[in-house]
């Protein structure tokens, strides 16, 4: 019978767990750490004969209360990071979250380096009720607090992240056409129409980690920025590198495929709402690329950019 029980809670409500963890924590890997973990322990609840009267409410705070203990460790973490730090891209049709807002924008990288910024609690209440409209009253019972503190965590939160949230190009087939001249562009080496696709404050954020690939810091400026995508997207170009056009979350973005077919990396763009290119974020990280099941490449960013 428990593992009846654990066998239906598996297929109801794992996909939604992992949605809210990734959110959480801006990493598949740590999101099937935490949710395989909620997992094992109502295995182990059921099989003590624990009464457990909702198992989605049981996985959700175990989920939810693991992902921000993993929070707080991570940020000590993130001191000894080699580089800019990036969320692992969610691209479309490459990672398992199949929930209805599984391509929001509450998968972007933008929006996921705006959750950074807030205390574990505050991102775990905003995502609980603006993204997964999780009553108060819920959310309180997942992390342990009241549900008016809860109130007073989701109005500090969304007064952080509407700050710095950028206001977006509405038009799906608008964006993508735009980050097919960006993209065009860069590995044609056209400064010329890169900057006048570029915001003027644009800025390029590159998470290469160990690897020795990536920007180790991030550049801001219309013409620094035109001139190093430019010159990286061309190099690339040269040596056999294509652009596959793709999407992370709301976000028009490209995956860099080797003349193998190795993924080299993913780049995402963030448009403004007059269309422009506020920034690009480049995850070429192979550590932050396994979960997207494609094969990754052995070259070092040496190898197109010439010794």
């Amino acid at each position: 019978m428990a593992d009846d029980r654990l066998e239906r809670a598996y297929q109801q409500h794992r996909t939604a767990l992992l949605a809210l963890s990734y959110r959480m924590l801006g990493s598949f890997v740590d999101a099937e750490d935490v949710v395989q973990e909620a997992f094992i322990r109502l295995e182990r609840a059921l099989a003590r004969g624990e009464q457990v009267d909702s198992e989605r409410a049981y996985l959700t705070t175990v989920t939810t209360r693991l992902a921000i203990d993993h929070l707080r460790s991570a940020r000590v973490r993130r001191e000894q990071y080699v580089g800019p730090w990036l969320p692992e891209p969610a691209v479309e049709g490459l990672t398992d979250l199949a929930d209805a807002a599984a391509w929001s924008d509450s998968l972007s990288t933008a929006f996921l380096l705006l959750l950074d910024q807030l205390t574990p609690e505050q991102r775990a209440v905003l995502l609980m009720r603006d993204v997964f409209a999780y009553e108060f009253d819920e959310i309180a019972a997942t992390i342990g607090k009241s549900p008016a503190a809860c109130r007073q965590l989701a109005v500090r939160a969304r007064r952080a992240v509407r700050v710095g949230r950028p206001r977006r190009a509405s038009d799906l087939a608008e964006r993508r056409r735009l980050a097919d001249a960006f993209f065009r562009a860069a590995q044609h080496g056209d400064l010329e129409v890169l900057t006048t696709l570029l915001a003027e404050d644009a800025r390029f954020v590159g998470d290469g980690g160990r690897s020795g690939r990536g920007v180790s810091r991030p550049v801001h400026g219309r013409g620094p920025v035109s001139m190093l995508v430019g010159n990286l997207m061309s190099r690339m170009a040269g040596a056999g590198i294509r652009v596959e056009l793709t999407g992370v979350g709301a976000e028009p973005a490209a995956l860099l495929i080797d003349p193998e077919g190795h993924l080299i990396g993913v780049w995402s763009l963030v448009l403004a709402e007059d269309a422009s290119v506020q920034a690009v974020h480049g995850m070429v990280n192979p550590d932050k690329l396994g979960h997207l099941g494609l094969p990754l490449t052995t070259l070092t960013r040496g190898d197109w950019r010439g010794r």
